[in-house]
């Protein structure tokens, strides 16, 4: 029998799946491993150079919980540093 051939699914799917991962689940711990590898996935996709498309709304994580790279990438404003949820008291 052959090796079984291995699929490679692209950065910007990779993006998606990780989305919904993230929205299956209720466990804080899960979430933040989740959004850190989202966060892995935006900062290889920035350092290609191709990434051409911003991902649309259901591929995308909490404002909250997006990487503040993607915002910077995007040049579009920080939703959770506007608000000041992320200001030291």
């Amino acid at each position: 029998m052959g090796q079984a051939r291995r699929v490679k699914i692209s950065l910007e799917t990779q993006l998606g799946h990780l989305a919904m991962q993230f929205r299956g689940t209720r466990d804080d711990s899960e979430r933040d491993e989740v959004a850190a590898a989202y966060g892995h996935v935006v900062d290889q996709l920035i350092a290609s150079g191709k990434w051409e498309r911003m991902p649309g709304f259901e591929d995308m994580l909490p404002d909250e919980r997006m990487p503040e790279a993607f915002f910077k990438f995007w040049a579009i404003p920080v939703p959770h540093s506007l608000n000041g949820r992320d200001r030291k008291r």
